[in-house]
C-alpha cells in the first residue's frame, strides 16, 4: 500500500512518454491542414475549421498520463497531511 503511489507515477510518466512519441509520429504523417486563402470555398473553410477542432488521441493519452501523476501527488501529499488532522 505504501508502494501504490510511487507505482502511479511511474505508470503516469510512462503514458506522458508514450503519449508523446505517439504524438510525435502522428504529426510527422499527418498533412498540414491549408491555411485559409481568398481562393478557397466557403465548405472548404468550414472543413478546414472542424478538422483542426478535434482532439486527437495522443492528447488524451497525455492528458490520462498527467492525471495519473497529478493523482499520485495528491495520494502522497494526503498521506503527510492525513495523520496530522484530527477529523
Amino acid at each position: 500500500m505504501v508502494a501504490y503511489p510511487w507505482y502511479l507515477l511511474a505508470v503516469g510518466l510512462v503514458i506522458v512518454v508514450i503519449g508523446a512519441l505517439f504524438a510525435v509520429l502522428s504529426g510527422l504523417s499527418r498533412p498540414q491542414p491549408p491555411l485559409i486563402n481568398h481562393k478557397m470555398k466557403d465548405r472548404e473553410i468550414i472543413e478546414s475549421l472542424k478538422r483542426e477542432q478535434r482532439i486527437p488521441l495522443a492528447n488524451l493519452v497525455i492528458l490520462i498520463g498527467v492525471l495519473c501523476v497529478a493523482a499520485s501527488l495528491v495520494w502522497r501529499l494526503l498521506r503527510v497531511i492525513a495523520p496530522s488532522l484530527r477529523i
